[in-house]
């Protein structure tokens, strides 16, 4: 799944790829090492889905710098998440779980 995240609105948003999602959450790889408790306004999409992107609000709970991929993994904590995002949080997993069923992911 692909997430545009930013600090706030004068910070361009970065885009990057997540590599666990759940309703609670999410794990993303990241350039820059992210503070604990920065909050985050996050942009979830699934490669080809027809539906606008997820908006969603979060705070990082952690941060490790994976020397691998030059890259910090980042875990994320959804927050303030109203019924609506949550039920169309639980369609984007539920979808990525029928992609990589197939074979797909």
């Amino acid at each position: 799944m692909l997430v545009a995240y930013t600090i706030a609105d004068e910070f361009a948003e970065a885009r990057t790829e997540t590599y666990d999602v759940g309703l609670g959450g999410l794990a993303m790889l990241a350039e820059t090492e992210l503070p604990m408790g920065q909050a985050l306004r996050l942009e979830l999409e699934l490669r080809g889905d027809p539906r606008p992107p997820l908006r969603l609000t979060g705070e990082v709970r952690w941060c490790r710098y994976d020397g691998g991929l030059a890259k910090y993994r980042t875990g994320v904590e959804f927050t303030d998440r109203t019924p609506e995002q949550e039920s169309q949080l639980l369609g984007y997993i539920e979808m990525m779980y029928q992609l990589r069923d197939l074979g797909v992911l």
